[in-house]
């Protein structure tokens, strides 16, 4: 399914996506994402943010959800780091290179939405392929040790409800 948001919520999720960066200016990475940036593998920060947050905001949209607001001061991560992103137990996941959609040890008993930005220049048209349960795709068969972690093909999504 696409998705398409408004130049004006793409200005809202731009403006936090900012926020959000400008909150963590100059913080320490954790060594993967460190690893990530030096590799060359992962986006500016700024980039980063706006992918997750016009997906974020579009699986909310669509699916009638509140979007768990990503913009706190660093001090309150303790203490948020674990809300969903929308709703009361999913987790928006976005892919911008590989076919399929990562999940870690944290993502236990929730459901994932598997996303992706279709039109890179705007930002504006999200394809949201469905969800999956996270506990059903931690096994062998989808363990990925780059990433310490699983990866659910995209045709592994259901649909919403």
């Amino acid at each position: 399914m696409i998705v398409d948001i408004s130049k004006e919520e793409v200005r809202i999720c731009t403006m936090l996506a900012q926020e959000r960066w400008l909150e963590k200016f100059q913080s320490q990475d954790r060594p993967n994402y460190a690893k990530g940036k030096q590799e060359g593998r992962l986006q500016h920060e700024l980039l980063s943010n706006l992918r997750a947050n016009v997906c974020e905001y579009a699986v909310a949209k669509t699916f009638n959800l509140i979007w768990n607001l990503p913009w706190y001061p660093n001090e309150l991560h303790p203490r948020r780091k674990n809300l969903p992103d929308v709703g009361d137990n999913v987790e928006v996941r976005s892919i911008r290179t590989h076919n399929a959609i990562p999940v870690w040890r944290k993502d236990k008993g929730k459901w994932i939405v598997g996303t992706k930005v279709v039109d890179p220049e705007f930002y504006s048209q999200i394809e949201i392929y469905g969800r999956a349960k996270a506990d059903d795709f931690m096994t062998q068969e989808y363990f990925d040790g780059s990433i310490d972690g699983w990866r659910i093909p995209v045709e592994e999504f259901g649909g919403i409800e």
